[in-house]
């Protein structure tokens, strides 16, 4: 009758020992990066001209606002893909792509317009009026759309749409 007590004693003590662990490790959360701020409402903006030349581009970004950031990356891996940053997480696949018969822009300025939230999601869009010295699939004169969504705390440009001049 010991022998039995003593066991059920033991079983429950280890049980008990497991649920608390695993009630004090509920409440332990693994430190997450801090996702970008979210846009809910579309806003106008006033932004100055931005000129990027090839031969003077450097890797980073010159500015502390992230939509900006994810922005300056695409136009900087446009012109120079292999640039260090230009990866195809936060970059459209299509721009680091080879097209020797669409000569890359050596000169690119823009400046942000609007910024738009997409409905039903934590996606903008980017407006920007573009202008570079090529033609470049039609992708950097005029009305430049960028498709933006957070990955790992950052903005990424998923997509680029240009609307007619």
């Amino acid at each position: 009758m010991r022998k039995k007590v003593l066991i059920i004693g033991i079983f429950l003590a280890v049980f008990g020992a497991a649920w608390g662990a695993l009630y004090l490790m509920r409440g332990i959360e693994e430190p997450a990066l801090e996702p970008a701020a979210a846009i809910t409402e579309e806003r106008q903006v006033s932004d100055s001209v931005h000129s990027y030349a090839a031969e003077d581009l450097a890797a980073g970004c010159r500015a502390e606002d992230k939509i900006f950031c994810a922005i300056e990356q695409v136009i900087k891996c446009t012109m120079a893909p292999e640039l260090e940053g230009c990866d195809k997480e936060y970059v459209p696949g299509f721009v680091l792509g080879k097209a020797e018969e669409t000569p890359r822009p050596r000169h690119i300025s823009f400046e942000i317009t609007k910024i738009k939230p997409i409905p039903g999601s934590s996606d903008i869009s980017v407006y920007t009026k573009s202008d570079c010295d090529a033609v470049w699939f039609g992708l950097c004169k005029g009305t430049v759309i960028y498709s933006l969504t957070q990955k790992d705390g950052r903005w990424a440009v998923t997509n680029i749409y240009a609307l007619e001049m």
